[in-house]
């Protein structure tokens, strides 16, 4: 039994576990008990690890009948570190230039 996992580790793991094929399309996730069990964690870990699925469109929870995996067709793409790394960068430039034309004036 694993302990001590935070939910942004629980999150990863199931985020893992989605990339790579291991929990498919329309996969029911264990509920929050089986995982408070499996690891030994509170049922906000578990929240909040489902809470930043659900966000990132992994997931989605029907009432009654638990979490399930979203099918890959229906995801929208993530954005990752480089991504908005990339992005700032050029909204500096950006801003750069403006300041510069402004001071131009």
């Amino acid at each position: 039994m694993t302990t001590h996992l935070s939910g942004k580790e629980l999150a990863e793991k199931f985020r893992r576990q989605i990339d790579s094929g291991e929990l498919p399309d329309d996969a029911k996730l264990p509920s929050n008990a089986e995982l408070m069990n499996e690891y030994g964690i509170s049922a906000t870990v578990v929240r909040d690890a489902f809470a930043a699925l659900m966000a990132e469109g992994l997931v989605i929870g029907h009432q009654g009948k638990g979490r399930f995996v979203v099918p890959a067709s229906q995801r929208r793409p993530r954005t990752t570190t480089s991504d908005l790394d990339e992005r700032v960068s050029r909204l500096e430039a950006r801003v750069a230039a403006l300041e510069e034309a402004g001071s131009k004036s």
